[in-house]
């Protein structure tokens, strides 16, 4: 290795475009590793004493003129100051790199003889070097490069902190290659620190995110339930409108149907003598399958509006268990054969509306008895168990809960038990209502009703309810005196339907007394004004004047005689006729309506007159 004079190393440096770019108060250490001491000497030539050498001549150069030139000492030119040691051969390298990073004291730079005999030579060295540093730039040393050292050089897995640096090697390009490694081990390693200090930082955020996200799914999912029971509720309640509508339309046709099947089962045995027996027997049949069916067609009637109507009836305070025995009582369950009744209710108390709840009640115990009916047979004499009691109170609701041990409800079906007409009964079993009406009745009071079910194992329906508040006011007007008494005279009637064969009907139902039939209001108040009818059968709703009208139309031309007023509603979808209706003493007959159930109103008002008379 060659070492040029001071002066000529001074001319190097002054030549240099720039000065080194890495200046740091600290040396850099370096191994150098070599089986030829002279060469562990000129490395310390070249990076140990060249600086103490410049040193020396800016201290000179500072004696003589006083002060140094405005451009850097020359001391400066050379960069940064290098701790050196040196090994005899790889192994020993290894083990000072390795203790190195032990002491937390890496070094920066390895400069590795290729050829180190008899041990590792440099290639296998640096390999084993830069596994246990993954830091440290290594520099090869070798006076020949033979066919192989290409591919081996490309096949270290460090490939891109290695140089070769070839023998004979100037002092100079020396010291630059080593500066430049270790501003790039200084680089490297603040990269390192750097990257991993954003990693934990991106770690923490994604802990951050991951419960933000945790949180989002949680809300997303709520909502998802939420926006779900909305769909649900909206699709009830269009559905409600739907079945009111309907029902007011099938009412009509309905009421002259059932009341001309019983007009003519009452008039078949005063035709019985004209008629051969045969054909008697025939039309008796054919009427009682036409009034079966007219009483199932009635009977879904009433059950939808039941559905569709919403109460508007006060909410009063409910002792649970006066409601479940009342229900206990009219469901008849008592009487059932091989059925343990369980009934853990108390005095607990909640708000709604006592008749709702206890027809909720009935309807989930007769479901009850007869899903376990199914299962009797194969049960033997071991008993089906029906048990009512209270859940546990939470958010200011009392759950009260029926159970039984019957087949359960499959999954598959289990969100649809509370639509309207979905049944899983046998035809004639039901009219799939049931529960639909349920669901409205309870969420019309404020409370919710779910199932829990598990097949082979029985369902588990409960009702919540709100708990008592303050006391409700109590009303203090008293209850309005019977407005009809039995009697048999015969009277006068007057009957105002736009629908003609209602009007035909209730005439023909009523034809042992006087009755006057008129299709408007306007003819109606006519009448009114020039006869007294002892009852007046009325239409709620009519095209253009409504049966309201003809009340408070009525009470102002002759005052007294709305009182005789009989309404007849096929069921009103108008929130100010239902109004009226519940401020109005006036009877109100429903359609379809039975023709005895008229005749006894006509009857009770003859009564009644006569009895003021």
């Amino acid at each position: 290795m060659t070492d040029p004079a001071p002066s000529r190393a001074l001319e190097l440096v002054a030549d240099r475009a720039e000065p080194a770019a890495l200046a740091s108060e600290a040396a850099f250490r370096v191994l150098v590793v070599d089986d030829n001491p002279a060469i562990h000497d000129d490395f310390n030539q070249s990076l140990s004493d060249e600086q103490t050498r410049c040193r020396a001549l800016d201290e000179l150069t500072l004696s003589v003129l006083g002060d140094l030139p405005v451009s850097a000492p020359v001391s400066a030119t050379l960069g940064p100051t290098f701790e050196l040691d040196f090994a005899m051969q790889g192994k020993e390298a290894l083990a000072r790199v390795t203790a190195a990073r032990k002491a937390d004291a890496p070094y920066a730079l390895v400069f590795m003889d290729i050829r180190m005999p008899p041990g590792w030579d440099g290639m296998e060295s640096t390999e084993r070097i830069t596994a246990v540093d993954p830091d440290v730039h290594v520099v090869l040393c070798t006076a020949h490069i033979n066919g192989t050292a290409p591919q081996r050089l490309a096949a270290l897995p460090a490939r891109d902190r290695v140089l070769i640096l070839k023998k004979p090697f100037d002092m100079l390009e020396v010291r630059q290659m080593a500066s430049v490694l270790c501003e790039k081990w200084v680089l490297s390693r603040r990269d390192k620190a750097r990257m991993a200090e954003l990693e934990h930082s991106v770690s923490e955020q994604q802990g951050e995110l991951a419960a933000t996200n945790a949180h989002l799914r949680k809300e997303i999912a709520e909502r998802a339930l939420a926006e779900s029971q909305l769909r649900k509720a909206q699709r009830l309640e269009g559905l409600g409108r739907l079945a009111a509508g309907l029902c007011h339309e099938i009412n009509n046709p309905l009421s002259f149907i059932v009341g001309n099947a019983e007009i003519l089962s009452e008039d078949l045995p005063e035709m019985a003598s004209y008629l051969p027996q045969g054909l008697r027997d025939e039309l008796a049949e054919s009427l009682a399958a036409i009034d079966h069916g007219a009483n199932r067609i009635t009977k879904i009637v009433r059950n939808i509006k039941l559905f569709a109507r919403q109460s508007e009836a006060p909410m009063e305070v409910i002792t649970l268990r006066d409601a479940v025995d009342s229900a206990l009582t009219m469901a008849r369950l008592l009487q059932r054969e091989q059925l343990e009744l369980v009934v853990e209710v108390g005095e607990e108390q909640v708000v709604g509306r006592r008749l709702e709840l206890e027809q909720v009640l009935i309807n989930l115990l007769e479901n009850a008895s007869h899903a376990m009916a199914g299962v009797r047979a194969s049960r033997g004499a071991h008993p089906l168990r029906l048990e009512i009691g209270i859940d546990a109170s939470e958010d200011c609701m009392i759950g009260l809960y029926v159970s039984d041990t019957g087949p359960g409800i499959e999954h598959a079906v289990i969100d649809n038990v509370f639509d309207p007409f979905f049944t899983t009964k046998a035809v004639d079993q039901g009219t799939g209502l049931g529960l639909s009406i349920c669901h409205s009745l309870i969420h019309g009071m404020g409370g919710t009703i779910d199932v829990q079910s598990t097949p082979g194992e029985g369902a588990r329906f409960t009702v919540k309810l709100p708990t008592v508040g303050p006391p409700p006011e109590e009303s203090a007007e008293a209850a309005p005196e019977p407005l009809f008494r039995r009697s048999a005279t015969s009277g006068k009637v007057l009957v105002i339907d736009d629908e003609p064969f209602i009007l035909r009907t209730i005439e023909r139902s009523l034809r042992r007394h006087v009755v006057t039939c008129v299709s408007n209001v306007q003819d109606a108040l006519g009448l009114c004004t020039r006869e007294e009818f002892d009852v007046i059968f009325c239409d709620i709703m009519m095209p253009g004047a409504s049966g309201c009208d003809f009340h408070r139309i009525l009470a102002e031309l002759v005052p007294g005689a709305e009182e005789r007023i009989v309404f007849i509603t096929g069921g009103t979808r108008v929130d100010s006729v239902r109004r009226f209706l519940e401020k109005v003493p006036n009877k109100c007959v429903e359609k379809p309506f039975e023709t005895n159930e008229l005749r006894a109103l006509v009857d009770e008002r003859l009564g009644l007159r006569a009895e003021h008379t």
